[in-house]
């Protein structure tokens, strides 16, 4: 990272279908929103306050949801959660409460590594869902899939194969830093977020989100 008098972050997000003989279709490309999170976290960090273990400023979790149709046009730098995330509104079988999870996990052949822990409020206290669920299922974003680009610059590959979300419409995504205030039981921040347009999740393929963010 170079030296400089502030940090300035920007990012850039492709989203793509990728079908079973491997053909690849882009249906979206566009900037993201660095939310007041990162720099919350990234405050944190060089203050040396927080967590004592480094790695928990890390980025290592990401969401997806359903409500971010409803902001496409006024979302910002404030956002603190994503609209409607999967898993806490149980939309894809409401009846099923205690398996929230299948939200993420279509099927027993899904593929999708996921956490629940604690969703982390703009004051930094645990925040509660609609349904006063503590815990929030995260996705989780292993080794491999972080790409440094260049000295300034990281991707992150979000791979949701085709036994996970299915039959869902998808239309939001966020990127969290693990846990920057070294909670027992993790507490991650929201630090970059984007709606997009509808995406009808199917079996027929997988979706990959490649977030590029520059530093």
């Amino acid at each position: 990272m170079k030296q400089k008098d502030f940090l300035d972050p920007s990012g850039h997000l492709q989203i793509y279908k990728v079908y079973e003989d491997g053909t690849e279709e882009q249906v979206f490309s566009d900037p993201n929103t660095i939310t007041s999170g990162m720099g919350v976290g990234l405050g944190l960090l060089y203050a040396g306050s927080g967590a004592d273990d480094i790695t928990n400023f890390q980025i290592r979790y990401f969401q997806l949801g359903v409500g971010g149709d409803t902001i496409i046009d006024t979302y910002g730098v404030s956002e603190t959660t994503l609209v409607s995330a999967l898993a806490q509104e149980n939309q894809a079988d409401p009846s099923e409460p205690t398996q929230r999870w299948k939200d993420y996990q279509t099927n027993s052949a899904a593929n999708l590594p996921l956490s629940e822990h604690q969703l982390m409020e703009s004051n930094g206290a645990s925040k509660l869902d609609s349904k006063n669920n503590p815990l929030w299922f995260f996705g989780v974003i292993s080794d491999n899939s972080i790409k440094r680009v260049d000295l300034n610059s990281v991707t992150y590959i979000l791979w949701i194969e085709r036994n996970s979300c299915n039959d869902i419409i998808l239309n939001e995504v966020g990127l969290f830093m693990k846990n920057p205030l070294g909670e027992t039981i993790k507490r991650s921040q929201l630090v970059a977020y984007r709606p997009f347009a509808n995406i009808y999740k199917t079996g027929d393929f997988s979706l990959v989100f490649k977030w590029t963010l520059n530093f």
